[in-house]
């Protein structure tokens, strides 16, 4: 066998590994930042709605989503460069679109369609639908972080005075914790896969 062959043979192989490969490789630092940024920010209103004196969001929510943003482009660029996965290519297309599709909606109707308080409930709902989705696919702890969002979301309908409050624990649950529990579980630069 020529190296052309040789090449061509490795180039199959591989195919079909990232076809039968179920581990996700996604940078943990990402979901803890934007989990980060989504408690803190929920914990600042739930505060302000206590009667706290706290800053507005606008002095809060900005750097921190910059942090977020950073954190998450540092994190991705850590991700070794060696074979992608077809769940790696799903997961990141299904966040994605749910992010993009999020933050339109927020940029276009809060204040105009929406009170804030929704967006708290669109942005919980979206990432939680994401977590699931990925979860199911590919990762227990994204399964069990989309499940803690999305109960953390239903609950926070039903005790208004602690609407942001229980945002908060629905972000720290639904992100941080998988992000810490993926960061904490990688072997060989993979993060944890049923």
């Amino acid at each position: 066998m020529d190296t052309g062959q040789a090449r061509d043979h490795l180039q199959w192989v591989d195919g079909i590994v990232r076809l039968a490969d179920r581990h996700l490789h996604f940078p943990p630092v990402t979901l803890i930042a934007w989990g980060l940024f989504g408690a803190i920010v929920n914990a600042v209103q739930q505060a302000r709605a206590s009667g706290l004196p706290v800053p507005e969001d606008q002095v809060v929510q900005l750097p921190l989503l910059l942090l977020a943003v950073g954190v998450s482009v540092w994190g991705a660029s850590r991700v070794p460069t060696g074979r992608r996965t077809l769940v790696d290519s799903y997961a990141g297309t299904v966040f994605a679109v749910v992010f993009g599709v999020l933050l339109n909606v927020n940029l276009t109707a809060q204040h105009t369609v929406f009170p804030p308080k929704a967006m708290g409930l669109f942005w919980a709902a979206g990432l939680s639908m994401a977590l699931l989705i990925v979860g199911l696919q590919a990762s227990r702890p994204l399964l069990g972080g989309g499940v803690a969002l999305l109960a953390a979301a239903v609950t926070a309908c039903f005790v208004p005075g602690w609407f942001e409050g229980l945002f908060a624990l629905g972000w720290a649950l639904g992100l941080v914790v998988p992000g810490v529990a993926l960061a904490l579980h990688k072997s060989d630069g993979r993060t944890a896969a049923i």
